[in-house]
């Protein structure tokens, strides 16, 4: 299980939720990015349109990878995608964090191209 020191959000032409998962310590993290542009999706084929997720570092950043699912509890967080699934430990994330993820999540699927399990 990965754990997440902090998330942030941003609504703007881009949607996006980033989680700063810790890998050795506090001070050395990678992102994980749910990302989604909705006002450029017309452009785009189908199987591409929908949230995007990339974790820093993969060599293979080419291939889409979209998002299928994700299971939000207390203290964790499952993001299961067309490629692989992750599990998050957000025990140490702020409420205000978690809340605001919860209201983007909501704005991303406002196709229901993925599904959110609470």
């Amino acid at each position: 299980m990965l754990n997440v020191t902090f998330i942030t959000c941003e609504s703007g032409t881009d949607l996006i939720v980033s989680f700063a998962v810790a890998i050795n310590d506090l001070y050395d993290i990678e992102s994980l990015i749910l990302m989604r542009t909705p006002k450029f999706e017309m452009f785009l084929y189908p199987h591409e349109r929908g949230v995007h997720v990339s974790y820093e570092g993969d060599a293979d950043e080419d291939e889409y990878e979209m998002l299928k699912s994700i299971r939000i509890g207390d203290s964790e967080v499952r993001i299961k995608s067309t490629k692989r699934t992750f599990e998050l430990n957000i025990a140490q994330v702020k409420k205000a964090e978690i809340e605001a993820m919860l209201q983007l999540l909501q704005k991303m699927n406002f196709d229901n191209s993925f599904e959110i399990i609470r």
